[in-house]
């Protein structure tokens, strides 16, 4: 009878090493193709809400909604409708594992409901008046805001949704619902936003605190008003035109 040749040790601990080798070699390169999905999907869910803004400016005499504390009456209740999600409007919770998550960025995680913390982090997103959501509002395109309006300057706000070019931010990645970025604000000292969200509720000089967070290898994804949407370094977050004053600083260095 012949004698059958099987593998030695040694064959088997090479082709072990070999497909080690190999291994080290392809994770990078998958997780890297994993995270650039992720940033695609982001993209894509804040081209639509960008849409859904121009929508309802439209039909809404060139105005964007009022700025409300009201049930139902806050920015990501009024463009649920233009998402073909018009039952999250009266009942966010109800409703947000539809159409509405849009919302959210791939990168983060839905918070634990039984916690406290309202406030999202590049890798959480944040809670309020039902919603929930990864992506914050530029504040100055909504000028009818009898809330804060009277603390802020009047001459920065967009007083049309026109009155916007397309340079103008209009949504990106945030930790918060929205925000009014002024180009004098400081470089949060964490940009995970883990210790907490810096000069809430209302902190002047840290209103850009609240996108400038790492969630796309420091950078995050800027929604425009022509709908166009842009993945912009933290550093130059201060050199787009939040408002009708803002002055581009191009020289913030993040740590």
């Amino acid at each position: 009878m012949e004698k059958q040749r099987g593998f030695t040790l040694i064959e088997l601990l090479v082709v072990i090493a070999i497909i080690a080798i190999l291994m080290s070699i392809l994770m990078p390169a998958l997780s890297y193709v994993r995270k650039q999905a992720r940033s695609r999907a982001c993209q894509s869910n804040i081209r639509q809400l960008c849409l859904a803004m121009n929508l309802y400016a439209l039909d809404h005499d060139d105005q964007t909604m009022p700025f409300s504390h009201d049930p139902g009456e806050y920015w990501f209740h009024q463009l649920a409708p233009y998402l073909s999600a018009r039952e999250y409007k009266n009942n966010p919770e109800k409703h947000i594992e539809g159409v509405m998550k849009v919302a959210f960025c791939p990168v983060t995680k839905r918070q634990d409901r039984s916690e406290d913390s309202f406030y999202g982090t590049a890798v959480r997103s944040w809670r309020f008046m039902g919603g929930e959501g990864s992506y914050g509002l530029n504040l100055w395109v909504l000028p009818d805001d009898p809330i804060f309006g009277p603390g802020l300057p009047a001459e920065n706000y967009y007083k049309k949704y026109s009155d916007a070019t397309s340079a103008v931010p209009l949504l990106g990645d945030s930790v918060w619902v929205g925000s009014w970025p002024f180009d004098v604000d400081t470089v949060p000292q964490d940009l995970s936003g883990e210790s907490g969200y810096p000069g809430y509720p209302h902190g002047e000089g840290y209103f850009m605190g609240r996108f400038c967070v790492d969630r796309h290898k420091r950078a995050i994804n800027v929604g425009f008003v022509d709908s166009r949407v842009d993945r912009v370094p933290l550093e130059e977050l201060w050199t787009l035109k939040w408002h009708q004053n803002f002055i581009p600083n191009p020289d913030v260095a993040i740590p």
